[in-house]
């Protein structure tokens, strides 16, 4: 795979905010307080299931979401006469009206988690879970004056830091334990290892432009990290020009994680039907090894400047086509040499829940709950609250619904869970899509998420 590749890639990542960090698996936070979900335990370990489970296999539980403060109408326009579409790079799309919609920060994140088996149970004097998941979760961050510099193009000097792209594929073997008090409270805990697949991190902590005659001077600072089962590739100038042709798919990261939770019943403190709840999770750390390191040059360099601007103004012509045109000309900018081969640490990213529920004295079967969120992330971290209200009409259904608010705005929720006898069935989301294109594609941000899944109850309920 050639560099340039990559590069465009990369770019069209960054426009388009459609790419796929180290982050924990993820589940609903819709169905935090609610009865039957089966997989609350990995909001809190100590929210325990009323019944033994073994999840079916491969589709236990899969969970896509997407969060960020951008969506794609802030970077494709229709042209005037409403017959195709352009980037903001055309020039009949005025710079001061794009920039108005971009944030000093613009990030994104994509996580997908897939359960692969799962299995709880009681035993030992509490519930016990064990789970098997894959995961992949990837993070972009693009500052506002990198936009303006690709779209302005005057004189002067731009300084441009704090751009950042990472991703991290890996499976996880967790296993779990909570247990439960005569005077209310309520404990557990998740010990989890992380198998490694591949890493990628990509850090601009300076990149400062200045015009120069027809040359934009570079002098930028920031590096490349990979890990993935092969090695950079170097072209005779010293620069970096693909990721070789021997990949081959491997343990690429090793890594260790614990959940920690509590719940606490107020009946006989404050009022009944009173339960307060937090937990933290996913404390530890990722070791990738036989990483592939590449950093700026040393010396400032030069870009001839973007020369493809007006490109793809033609009828037919594509918007992936205009980008790529884009990237042609951005990829000049990184100019990244060699350093090596590395391990590199990480800390995992950790979030914290702390949840309030009560449940109606006129009807035990309704409760309203409500839940913060804090996630700590170096590239993509936000605060949330979360109200739900809570409905088990019948023994075998429960429903949910929530609103949200966030960093990244508002949106709205459900949940629907089916839990018969032999059968647990879910599918939820903690913010439906408003406004999306024919493709699906959130146009006023990015911020959605799906999840479903599919599980076998056994035994008596407790």
């Amino acid at each position: 795979m050639k560099f340039t590749h990559t590069i465009k890639s990369l770019v069209i990542t960054a426009l388009l905010l459609a790419t796929s960090l180290v982050a924990g698996a993820q589940t609903t936070r819709t169905g935090y307080f609610l009865k039957g979900n089966a997989y609350r335990y990995r909001l809190n370990p100590a929210l325990m299931n009323d019944q033994h489970y073994i999840a079916f296999p491969l589709l236990g539980e899969i969970d896509v979401k997407t969060t960020g403060n951008l969506g794609l109408s802030d970077f494709i326009y229709d042209t005037p006469d409403g017959k195709s579409l352009v980037t903001f790079m055309h020039p009949s799309i005025n710079a001061d009206e794009f920039l108005a919609g971009v944030s000093k920060n613009n990030s994104f994140s994509l996580d997908c988690d897939m359960t692969l088996l799962s299995t709880g149970f009681f035993a030992f004097g509490g519930y016990n879970t064990l789970d098997i998941g894959l995961h992949s979760h990837s993070a972009l961050n693009v500052p506002y004056d990198m936009f303006r510099f690709m779209k302005t193009l005057g004189g002067g000097t731009y300084s441009i830091g704090n751009m950042s792209l990472a991703t991290r594929n890996y499976i996880d073997v967790a296993i779990g334990h909570s247990h439960k008090f005569d005077n209310g409270l309520g404990i557990g805990a998740r010990f989890k290892v992380l198998l490694g697949a591949a890493y990628a991190n990509m850090l601009i902590e300076k990149m400062n432009v200045e015009l120069s005659g027809e040359r934009w001077m570079i002098d930028a600072k920031g590096s490349l990290s990979a890990a993935y089962g092969g090695n950079f590739t170097y072209g005779e100038d010293g620069m970096l020009e693909g990721f070789g042709d021997q990949i081959t798919p491997g343990l690429n990261g090793f890594g260790m994680g614990i959940d920690l939770g509590f719940t606490y019943d107020l009946s006989n403190v404050l009022t009944k039907g009173l339960v307060v709840s937090a937990s933290v999770t996913d404390l530890g750390y990722m070791k990738w090894r036989n990483v592939s390191k590449a950093a700026f040059a040393p010396e400032p360099y030069s870009f001839s400047g973007f020369e493809n601007i007006g490109t793809g103004t033609g009828e037919g012509v594509s918007v992936e086509e205009q980008v790529d045109a884009i990237g042609r000309d951005l990829e000049k900018m990184f100019m990244l040499t060699d350093q090596g081969i590395v391990d590199e640490s990480e800390e995992l990213s950790s979030t914290l829940h702390i949840g309030l529920e009560y449940k109606m004295p006129f009807y035990e079967r309704l409760s309203v709950g409500l839940l913060y969120s804090n996630r700590f992330d170096e590239i993509n971290s936000y605060n949330q609250f979360s109200l739900m209200a809570n409905l088990s009409p019948l023994n075998w259904l429960s429903i949910a619904v929530s609103g949200t608010t966030s960093s990244f705005g508002m949106g709205y929720g459900a949940m629907l869970n089916l839990h018969c006898t032999g059968f647990n069935l879910f599918v939820a989301t903690d913010c439906f899509l408003t406004k999306y294109n024919k493709q699906y594609i959130p146009l006023d941000n990015m911020n959605a998420n799906v999840s479903v899944g599919f599980n076998i109850p056994f035994g008596k309920k407790r």
